[in-house]
């Protein structure tokens, strides 16, 4: 079954991998980068797989995650938690594990600047 709002998922992805390759603590930390990195590859994959050019991708502030996050209900995706997560949890050659790791940094990141936002009075 295939998801509807596939575009608006690569664009939603793609607002969420500018912002955390904006981000200057990203730019000093090496982990961090690697992050940005698997995000965007991701998210250029998926951009591919469903003709989505991503140079008419408009950046928006605040990021709309909602795509994001019907996706991952849409295909009973169920992510990892980081608190409990070992090496041999993710295989690397599934797709599958792949788009999980992957989806669940985007959420563990995005929530984290929601919260940081938050603390500031910025929503």
């Amino acid at each position: 079954m295939s998801y509807e709002k596939m575009t608006e998922y690569v664009e939603s992805l793609f607002n969420v991998f500018n912002m955390i390759n904006e981000n200057e603590s990203v730019k000093k930390d090496r982990r961090f980068q690697i992050i940005a990195l698997v995000i965007f590859n991701y998210v250029r994959k998926m951009a591919k797989d469903n003709n989505v050019d991503l140079k008419e991708v408009v950046i928006k502030k605040p990021i709309n995650l909602m795509p994001v996050f019907e996706y991952i209900s849409h295909n009973n995706i169920q992510l990892y938690d980081f608190n409990t997560i070992h090496l041999e949890d993710v295989d690397v050659t599934r797709n599958e594990d792949l788009e999980r790791y992957v989806l669940t940094h985007i959420y563990y990141i995005t929530q984290k600047a929601k919260a940081d936002a938050a603390k500031k009075g910025q929503i």
